[in-house]
C-alpha cells in the first residue's frame, strides 16, 4: 500500500483521515477518520472533525481512499494450524493425485534420513476412487515408499489417519485391536486384512508425535503471520487437553509480548471419558490462565463424524455406494440422557457448547439435547453453537433461533468443489448433496450465524475467499483447486443451491460482530466504534461495490490489533 504516513507508530496517538470505513455498527454507517488512543477507538467520524484528535506528536495516516474493515474473527480454527506441518512434517495440502503425496513423502526421507517415524497431513479422500473413496487409501500405496519407516499421515479434515504396514505394526494395531468408542478401523474383507486408515476416534490409538512447548510456540508465531495478513485478528480455538496448543504456550507468548491476537479457547470432551472430571478439569484451567487475551471461555463436543467417511449421522441412510450396505445411517457418538446432561453441567458452570455435527440426524439430536436444558439457557447468556451443519432438515433451521444457537458455518465449503462434489458428497449423499451446507435458510429464520475456516481443514483460511462463496455459492481460487476460473456467478460447473446466497454484509457480519458475539467479546471488538479496541483492517477494494466474483482478489493493506500495526502488505 503506497500511503503517506508518519514514522514511529507505537505512539498511542494515531489517526487514520481519508478512509471508507464500514463500521459494522447497528446502522451500517460509513464514516472517513479513525483517532485511536491507548489501544482504543477514541472517535470515528468524518475528515473535518478529526482535527481535534490531531496534536504535535499525533501519527496521521492518510489511507487515499482505501477501505476499513473490522479486525476479523474466525470462530472455529486449530492453532497452530498448518504451521506445525509446515515446519516440521511432509505437508500434502495442495497436491492433487497419489503420484504427488508419494513424492512428497519420499522428498521428506530424504531430507530426513534419522527419521523414526514420518508425520504428516493434508491428504484428500477426492482423488481416490472405487472402495477407496469409501473406506479410504490402502497400506499398500505407502507401503510402495516404505516397510522400514512407519508412515502416519492424517486427511486434511482430520478425521482419517492413512497408515502404511510399518506404522500398523509400530503402534500395535490389527484386524482384533479393540476400536474406541465411535471409532473405525477398516478391514480389507476379501483378505481379511487391515486396510489402510484409521476413522475418528480409532485416530487416538496413534501415538503422536509430542512436539514441546517451544516447537509449538514457534508454529503459532507462523500461524500467528499468516492469520494477520488475512485481517484476522482474533478467534475460537479448537483444542484438547492432551494435544495441541497449551494454555501454558499462550502464557508464555502473552508475557512475551507475542501474542497479538484475542483468543477464546474451546476444549474438547469425549463422550466415552467421565464427564465430570473433563469439565472440572477445564474449570481448573480456566481459572489458572485467565489473560486479558486469552480465555477459555467453551467446551467442544463431538455428535457424530464426517460424510467422507461416511460416519456423519443422517436421518436417511448413505448410498450404497458408501460401501455399508442399504441401510447404514451412520453413527451418534452420544447417549441421548448423557448428552443432555453434559449440556447442562457445561451450562451451569458457565460454559458455553460448540457441537461438531455435520449430519442432520446428528444436529436434530443435539437440538433435542439443548431443548431439554432450554429453561437454563433462558436463566443465562450462553453462546451455545452447532458447527459444520452440512445436512440440516428444513424442520430444524428454525429450531436454532427458538433455542438461541449460533450456526457456525465454513462458507469455503459451500461450493460444488472442483475433484470432490461429484466424487464425494454426491456418491455418498445422492440428491441431498444438491441442498447441503444451508445458509439463506438461516437468515431468513433471523439466527445468528459465524464464520469461520476450521484450519487447517481449509489450508488457506483467506476470509475474502469466504465471503465470496457465501455470497456466490461458486467457485474462488481456481489456483488453488487446479481448474479453470469462472466470469460468471451463475457458472453451473461449481455452483451449489443460489438460493443459499446472502449478501456481502450478512457474510461480513458472520465474521466480524456475530464473530465477537460468539465468543464473549462483541463489546470489545467486532465493529469500529468509540471505546471498542482498535482491531481493524484496510483493504485494497470495497467488497459491497464490485462483481462478487471479484471478492477473492482482495488483499490485506494494513492490520491492526490493539492499535498497533501487526502486518503491512509491501505491495
Amino acid at each position: 500500500m503506497n500511503i503517506k504516513r508518519c514514522n514511529d507508530l507505537d505512539n498511542n496517538d494515531i489517526v487514520i483521515i481519508n478512509a471508507k470505513v464500514y463500521t459494522i455498527d447497528k446502522e451500517d454507517s460509513i464514516k472517513e477518520s479513525i483517532a485511536i488512543k491507548n489501544k482504543k477507538i477514541i472517535y470515528v467520524g468524518n475528515n473535518k472533525d478529526i482535527n481535534k484528535y490531531i496534536k504535535k506528536d499525533t501519527k496521521v495516516i492518510d489511507a487515499k481512499g482505501n477501505i476499513i474493515l473490522p479486525g476479523m474473527v474466525d470462530s472455529h480454527i486449530h492453532p497452530p494450524g498448518t504451521a506445525l506441518t509446515e515446519l516440521y512434517e511432509v505437508s500434502l495440502y495442495g497436491l492433487n493425485s497419489i503420484d504427488e503425496y508419494k513424492e512428497a513423502i519420499r522428498i521428506f526421507i530424504d531430507k530426513n534420513p534419522d527419521v523414526k517415524v514420518v508425520y504428516g497431513g493434508g491428504w484428500s479422500l477426492g482423488i481416490f476412487e472405487g472402495k477407496e473413496l469409501g473406506k479410504g487409501p490402502k497400506k499398500e500405496h505407502l507401503d510402495d515408499i516404505s516397510i522400514d519407516i512407519p508412515i502416519v499421515l492424517r486427511a486434511y479434515d482430520g478425521h482419517t489417519m492413512w497408515l502404511n504396514s510399518k506404522a500398523f505394526k509400530e503402534f500395535n494395531i490389527n484386524i482384533d485391536t479393540q476400536c474406541p468408542n465411535g471409532g473405525k478401523i477398516e478391514i480389507n474383507e476379501e483378505t481379511n486384512e487391515l486396510w489402510g486408515t484409521l476413522k475418528e476416534s480409532a485416530i487416538h490409538i496413534i501415538e503422536e508425535h509430542n512436539y514441546s512447548e517451544e516447537e509449538y510456540m514457534k508454529a503459532f508465531e507462523l500461524f500467528q503471520r499468516k492469520m494477520h495478513e488475512f485481517g484476522i485478528t482474533s478467534i475460537l480455538s479448537m483444542s484438547g487437553m492432551k494435544f495441541g496448543m497449551s494454555p501454558n504456550a499462550y502464557k508464555r507468548l502473552f508475557e512475551e509480548g507475542k501474542l497479538k491476537m484475542r483468543i477464546s479457547n474451546s476444549i474438547i470432551i469425549f463422550s466415552d471419558e467421565d464427564i465430570k472430571s473433563q469439565i472440572d478439569e477445564i474449570k481448573n484451567i480456566r481459572e489458572k490462565y485467565d489473560l486479558d487475551l486469552f480465555k477459555t471461555t467453551t467446551i467442544k463436543l463431538l455428535a457424530d463424524g464426517v460424510i467422507e467417511g461416511s460416519t456423519a449421522y443422517l436421518l436417511e441412510p448413505y448410498k450404497v455406494e458408501a460401501g455399508m450396505g442399504t441401510d447404514y445411517y451412520g453413527e451418534f457418538l452420544w447417549k441421548e440422557e448423557i448428552l443432555e446432561n453434559t449440556i447442562k453441567y457445561c451450562n451451569e458452570n458457565n460454559f458455553s457448547i460448540h457441537v461438531h455435527s455435520v449430519g442432520d440426524g446428528s444436529t436434530k439430536k443435539v437440538l433435542d439435547a439443548v431443548e431439554k436444558n432450554y429453561k437454563l439457557q433462558e436463566k443465562k447468556d450462553f453462546r451455545n453453537t452447532i458447527t459444520h451443519l452440512q445436512l440440516v432438515n428444513n424442520n430444524d433451521i428454525r429450531r436454532f433461533k427458538e433455542l438461541s444457537i449460533i450456526a457456525a458455518v465454513q462458507p469455503y465449503w459451500h461450493i460444488k468443489g472442483p475433484k470432490w462434489w461429484d466424487e464425494v458428497d454426491y456418491k455418498l449423499l445422492g440428491d441431498r448433496a444438491k441442498y447441503e451446507y444451508p445458509l439463506n435458510s438461516f437468515i431468513k429464520e433471523g439466527v445468528i450465524i459465524t464464520s469461520s475456516s476450521d484450519h487447517s481443514v481449509t489450508p488457506e483460511p483467506n476470509p475474502f475467499y469466504a465471503i465470496e462463496a457465501g455470497v456466490t455459492r461458486n467457485l474462488y481460487n481456481s489456483k488453488y483447486f487446479g481448474v479453470e476460473d469462472i466470469n460468471n456467478i451463475d457458472d453451473e460447473r461449481y455452483l451449489l443451491n443460489k438460493d443459499e446466497r446472502i449478501s456481502v454484509m450478512d457474510m461480513v457480519k458472520s465474521f466480524t460482530i456475530n464473530g465477537a458475539y460468539a465468543i464473549f467479546r462483541e463489546n470489545e471488538i467486532g465493529s469500529i466504534e468509540v471505546g471498542k479496541y482498535a482491531d481493524f483492517i484496510v483493504v485494497d477494494r470495497d467488497i459491497f461495490n464490485i462483481d462478487p466474483i471479484d471478492i477473492e482478489k482482495t488483499k490485506v493493506l494494513i492490520t491492526f490489533f490493539n492499535g498497533e500495526i501487526v502486518y503491512e502488505s509491501n505491495n
